[in-house]
């Protein structure tokens, strides 16, 4: 007996099931899934990126050439990419596919955008105030607020707050400080309502907010907002410098920056004998803090080279081992600590006898 009606029959029930199927997959698959995949970025020289001019009627300035020896890391990070693309990125030994919300916290991707940008532009404030102040410039300060680098969404005030505000009154009072919010907190019990004057983040005028206070879990009876700040500062410089670092947010190349407005600044090379890659913040104090995804940038360092890669303490370890040898890693935990290790690689001392 012929069976092909009995193969065309079986071929009519199955095939629209199959192309079901498959339309399915499809559509799952470029859907945004909450995920958020991260993968080495780039390495890219700082010195070309700075540029410093002297001001009219201001101190007289000398600027060496750039090189392209001092490299800054940048982690590559896909929000909410779709299900193909995730999928690839488990499959990826170099990325990493981790739940979005963490991540993104209260904020929407751009948001968290805008953020980004924003402690990319104080860690260039911050470094060229640090680079000045260590060649013996003065920097003035003026104090603006409290900015909100990170909202706890799970107190009261996390549903009237969030990351990349900045807290300008409380009670009718100015707040400069984060220790003037600090004192204003202190005065309230928990479940108090503080009437809080803040910035919101790209804006210029201050809305006013309500805020509940919560209860710190380890001192009862103690109050908490659930924020963490800084002082949000401007500065005045004696000496125009700029830093155009494109639309690469966060404020991890602080201390790159810093470093390279030195070099500029002074003769010589920092860094001697082959390139150096930095990653880590600066702060006013001088010291280096740390700045997450070290094992992307390690694999971005010796990608473009470098010989000697700069981190903050806290990464050390995690450095060291996404390297395997093929990069040396120093630990410094301020400037001069810095200086010091690429001192010992080869690179100039800055002058003995600043301004």
């Amino acid at each position: 007996m012929d069976p092909a009606p009995r193969i065309s029959r079986l071929w009519w029930f199955s095939a629209p099931v199959l192309a079901i199927m498959i339309g399915a997959v499809v559509v799952i698959g470029t859907l945004r899934v909450p995920y958020v995949i991260l993968s080495p970025g780039g390495a890219r020289s700082v010195g070309p990126l700075v540029t410093i001019t002297q001001k009219p009627g201001g101190p007289k300035v000398t600027v060496d050439p750039a090189t392209d020896d001092l490299l800054y890391l940048t982690v590559s990070s896909m929000v909410k990419p779709s299900g193909f693309l995730a999928l690839r990125g488990w499959l990826d030994d170099k990325a990493e596919v981790e739940p979005s919300a963490p991540f993104l916290g209260t904020q929407t991707n751009q948001e968290n955008r805008r953020l980004n940008l924003e402690l990319m532009t104080d860690s260039q404030a911050k470094a060229k105030k640090v680079a000045l102040e260590r060649l013996g410039f003065e920097v003035k300060t003026v104090h603006q607020g409290a900015f909100l680098e990170d909202v706890d969404p799970t107190l009261p005030a996390g549903k009237v707050l969030k990351p990349g505000m900045t807290v300008v009154g409380a009670d009718g009072k100015q707040i400069a400080t984060r220790d003037q919010l600090v004192a204003a907190i202190g005065e309230h019990d928990p479940g108090d309502t503080m009437e809080l004057q803040v910035v919101p983040l790209g804006e210029t005028k201050p809305v006013t907010v309500k805020a509940t206070l919560g209860e710190r879990p380890d001192q009862p009876g103690e109050p908490v907002l659930g924020v963490s700040t800084v002082d949000r500062s401007t500065f005045v410089y004696p000496v125009d410098i700029s830093i155009d670092s494109g639309q690469v947010g966060g404020p991890s190349a602080g201390l790159a920056f810093t470093l390279a407005i030195l070099d500029r600044m002074t003769p010589g090379s920092l860094t001697g004998d082959g390139r150096v890659a930095v990653t880590g913040t600066i702060e006013l104090d001088g010291s280096v803090g740390p700045v997450g995804g070290v094992n992307h940038k390690t694999e971005a360092a010796i990608s473009e080279g470098a010989k000697l890669m700069l981190v903050p303490p806290d990464e050390y370890k995690e450095a060291v081992k996404a390297s395997n040898g093929r990069i040396k890693v120093e630990s410094v935990s301020t400037l001069d600590e810095a200086l010091a290790a690429l001192e010992a690689h080869g690179g100039d001392p800055l002058p003995a006898a600043t301004r």
